[in-house]
């Protein structure tokens, strides 16, 4: 993005912090200059639109932990957490069933590990439905449990997102840790499980720590896979990758634009590349190959020791 093209999406009738916000975005299309295998590269996607709609503040709803704000464009809806962040979750209001945003299309290629088709599902993290839309859309066999901490957050994805849950579809209004433990007791497995949790900051403390890492892994199916939405940089993302390794033997890193999708498991990984409607959900795989992770040597984050906060502000 160039800054004539910045300062034209500042002119009056935008809102200053969502066109900015889209503007780091766009930063995250180029490809990586050192050549990394997995890096973005310029692959047509909705992102590419959406970044250059215009938007207005329509409507906040006040939650407990969050207030989810929504940003009206002339082509797409999205949702926003405050006015620093970036959008959680965004519609093409022509195409409500498209991913619009390539992290939630790099989670949903967390498929392409399964050996066969999920029987079930866990999404921590609802935004604005996005991701249940499609597996209701395209895997009307497998069921979904969807765990939001705020209410607010599931109240603003029904009313302004078209996110309409059926019978294979539970949504579970509480903190994610309450959830996995309740769930194991239950004895529950999953085939996938995304973790796509963040506050106005981050992810919350409590859902990166080994422990809760180790409760994930869990839950896991024979076979099954974690996905994992990240955009750590800087002195955090090395004590990240750590705390991953200390449950995880195998991980994997892709770019999809400013964020970055880990793809964790017991076992060895073997992407499905022959997938046509993995292709059209997801996109090509050859455009976005996930590279091993490098051994972390870093202090992994725990239940005692988690100060994320502190180390996104060093950088």
């Amino acid at each position: 993005m160039t800054m004539r093209h910045l300062l034209r999406m500042l002119a009056p009738g935008t809102w200053l912090l969502a066109i900015a916000m889209l503007g780091l975005s766009a930063l995250g299309q180029t490809a990586r200059a050192d050549g990394v295998p997995g890096a973005a590269t310029a692959v047509p996607s909705l992102e590419d639109q959406l970044m250059a709609d215009d938007y207005t503040h329509v409507a906040t709803r006040r939650g407990l932990h969050v207030d989810v704000m929504v940003m009206e464009g002339q082509t797409f809806r999205c949702m926003t957490f405050d006015r620093r962040n970036l959008f959680q979750s965004c519609m093409h209001k022509a195409q409500p069933m498209q991913l619009a945003l390539e992290y939630t299309r790099g989670l949903l290629a967390g498929l392409r590990f399964l050996p066969e088709p999920p029987r079930r599902i866990l999404l921590v993290g609802l935004g604005g439905g996005s991701i249940p839309k499609v597996i209701m859309a395209h895997f009307p066999h497998t069921a979904l449990d969807v765990v939001e901490l705020d209410a607010a957050v599931v109240q603003v994805a029904r009313t302004w997102f078209d996110f309409q849950p059926n019978e294979q579809v539970a949504v579970h209004a509480m903190d994610a840790r309450v959830f996995v433990r309740q769930k194991i007791r239950q004895g529950q497995h999953y085939d996938l499980i995304l973790l796509d949790a963040f506050d106005h900051d981050y992810v919350p403390e409590h859902l990166l720590t080994v422990e809760f890492l180790q409760q994930v892994r869990q839950l896991l199916a024979p076979g099954g896979v974690v996905a994992a939405n990240t955009f750590s940089r800087g002195r955090l993302q090395p004590h990240e990758e750590a705390t991953w390794q200390a449950v995880f033997p195998h991980l994997l890193r892709a770019q999809r634009r400013m964020n970055d999708i880990l793809y964790a498991a017991p076992h060895a990984l073997h992407a499905n590349t022959d997938d046509p409607l993995l292709d059209a959900l997801t996109g090509p795989w050859p455009h976005y190959q996930p590279v091993p992770v490098p051994p972390s040597h870093a202090r992994a984050l725990t239940d005692q020791w988690s100060p994320t906060n502190i180390l996104r502000q060093a950088d």
